[in-house]
């Protein structure tokens, strides 16, 4: 507690400090300076989601462009839906006149039309908080719903925590001018200052990304859409001609034929070497016995004569 009290003393003696220091020529009061402007950002980063609530339970906003809440939570809502349609082209198209009736749009959408199969629809559709309902209603009339799915998230703490958060920086942003604008000293203090400014702004400039986002994601709430054509079974399949029948066979014949010589050069090629190997040391003292093996049978044969 001592520390979110002590905060705002803290930081008002660092300014009243930093305003009454006198300027030496050897840069000491600079650094004074900088070294007050420092610990005073230190006690200000503690207390940061503390100084963005005030009494009445609101957000502090209102003054820095941000959304005021203090009449109800925010919450960012989605919705899954998925419909089968009996005429899908129909469908396509009233998707994109109720899409512009409500002001919304489809931030991401794919369709696909396999050959002989279901088409299919999804999408990712973005629609004002308000005309939630009234788009539902207007879907949902496009084709049986399959399933329906609804979620809410409440995010009005953390749009406060990071009100809070933008307000402190920028804040500390205008000290830090200030600082730079009032005092001069060394450059290498300068620079320090400017460093800090640097950080601080890019601290600023996410946080105000993010506040955007977050704000976008309340205006608008999402609706992640399946649209699915009614299936419908063909009795009879057609079936390929006669002449096609024999193109096929005919290619497919060749085909393997060409893959089957392949596959013996391949052979050779990988094998022969070794093949060629065993053939000489196995081959040769083959045909020497085969030799003497006729050679005895030829004496035999003269002898018994």
């Amino acid at each position: 507690m001592a520390a979110h009290e002590d905060g705002p003393i803290a930081r008002q003696r660092a300014m009243e400090t930093a305003r009454d220091v006198p300027v030496d020529i050897t840069g000491h009061a600079a650094t004074r300076t900088i070294y007050e402007t420092k610990s005073n950002l230190e006690v200000s980063r503690v207390p940061l989601a503390e100084h963005g609530r005030n009494s009445l339970g609101g957000v502090v906003g209102g003054a820095l462009g941000g959304r005021v809440s203090v009449n109800g939570p925010m919450i960012a809502r989605t919705v899954s839906l998925s419909i089968v349609a009996k005429d899908f082209d129909a469908g396509r198209g009233s998707l994109d006149t109720i899409l512009a009736r409500h002001n919304g749009y489809a931030a991401n959408l794919n369709v696909t039309t396999p050959q002989g199969g279901v088409r299919t629809l999804q999408a990712s559709l973005r629609i004002p908080a308000p005309q939630l309902a009234a788009t539902l209603n207007e879907l949902k009339s496009l084709g049986r719903v399959e399933a329906e799915t609804q979620n809410g998230e409440e995010v009005t703490q953390q749009h406060a925590d990071l009100v809070a958060r933008l307000k402190n920086s920028r804040e500390t942003e205008m000290r830090l001018q200030d600082v730079l604008r009032t005092r001069t000293g060394k450059v290498k203090d300068v620079l320090e200052v400017e460093e800090e400014i640097a950080r601080v702004r890019g601290e600023i400039e996410q946080m105000e990304a993010e506040q955007k986002t977050l704000e976008h994601r309340v205006d608008f709430a999402t609706i992640d859409l399946k649209l699915a054509e009614e299936y419908k079974a063909q009795l009879n399949t057609p079936a390929p001609s006669v002449l096609m029948q024999l193109r096929n066979a005919s290619i497919n014949g060749f085909r393997n034929a060409f893959q089957s010589l392949l596959a013996l050069v391949l052979f050779l090629a990988e094998s022969g070497p070794s093949l060629l190997l065993w053939l000489a040391l196995l081959g040769v003292p083959a045909w020497r016995l085969w030799r003497r093996y006729r050679r005895a049978q030829s004496l035999g044969s003269l002898a018994g004569a």
